[in-house]
């Protein structure tokens, strides 16, 4: 079971946002302070070779199973919180 709730998905094979040209996009410089923090959310930017288009697009996608590892998640962290409740009530009582 692959425990990571986002996946990386390749960008350069999708469909341009403008003309719908599949794999005419490439990845494109940062042009600015701004672009350059965004890139390091992973909202890189690119543009379509055919038609020119140039945008932002987030490089990852939810996972199938994101709903279950979120919910496995609050599960362990409530049981550790009730863990380590039930420790500490033993510990310093």
């Amino acid at each position: 079971m692959n425990l990571r709730l986002f996946v990386r998905k390749n960008v350069q094979l999708a469909r341009c946002p403008n003309c719908g040209k599949i794999a005419a996009l490439r990845r494109s410089r940062t042009r600015n302070v701004i672009e350059k923090i965004l890139r390091k959310i992973k909202l890189s930017p690119y543009f379509c070779q055919s038609c020119g288009w140039r945008g932002k697009i987030f490089s990852y996608k939810i996972s199938k199973n994101f709903f279950q590892l979120v919910l496995m998640y609050i599960v362990l962290m409530i049981l550790s919180a009730y863990i380590v409740q039930k420790f500490l009530k033993s510990y310093f009582d």
